[in-house]
């Protein structure tokens, strides 16, 4: 008899809740990086119990990129008030004064030095970029200032659902 679940081979065959690319612009070199960022990103929401409730898993989808202002156009939709790191719930209205659910989620990019997220905690998925030119001009160790940002937007989204707040 057929199961409707799925199993842990399919799940993993499904991938991972948590994925890190890079943009288009950086080399493919840095492949194993991100595998390893993933894997350990991952394993620290493992480690937090965030996976227990199968109906209840918060998806990441982090991207690097060079610096925030290449996705300006992406967080430019976002009132002023969002680029200061605050939630932006403006209303946008169609000619009924109905909120379309899309437009005011376009609205709602939060903003942080290094790194932006958008969150919609209905469907319990993020977006979020992560700039890593500042890091390596600031003398920084790269792969822990990446981590810092991951560990920060991650634990910003977990705390709005009550989850144990990942560590480095």
């Amino acid at each position: 008899m057929p199961s409707s679940r799925t199993t842990g081979k399919e799940t993993m065959q499904q991938g991972f809740p948590i994925t890190i690319t890079a943009d288009s612009q950086f080399s493919s070199s840095l492949k194993p990086l991100l595998a390893q960022l993933e894997m350990w990103l991952n394993f620290q929401a493992l480690k937090a119990d965030w996976y227990s409730n199968e109906d209840f898993i918060l998806s990441f989808d982090f991207i690097l990129v060079r610096s925030l202002a290449e996705k300006a156009e992406h967080l430019m939709s976002a009132p002023a008030d969002t680029q200061a790191g605050t939630h932006a719930d403006t209303q946008v209205k169609n000619e009924k004064g109905e909120e379309s659910a899309a437009d005011a989620l376009a609205k709602r990019w939060v903003v942080e030095p290094g790194y932006a997220y958008q969150n919609d905690s209905s469907k319990l998925t993020t977006t979020a970029f992560i700039a890593v030119d500042d890091l390596a001009r600031g003398g920084v160790g790269i792969e822990q200032g990446i981590k810092a940002r991951l560990i920060a937007v991650a634990n910003a989204v977990g705390q709005q659902h009550c989850l144990i707040a990942l560590s480095e």
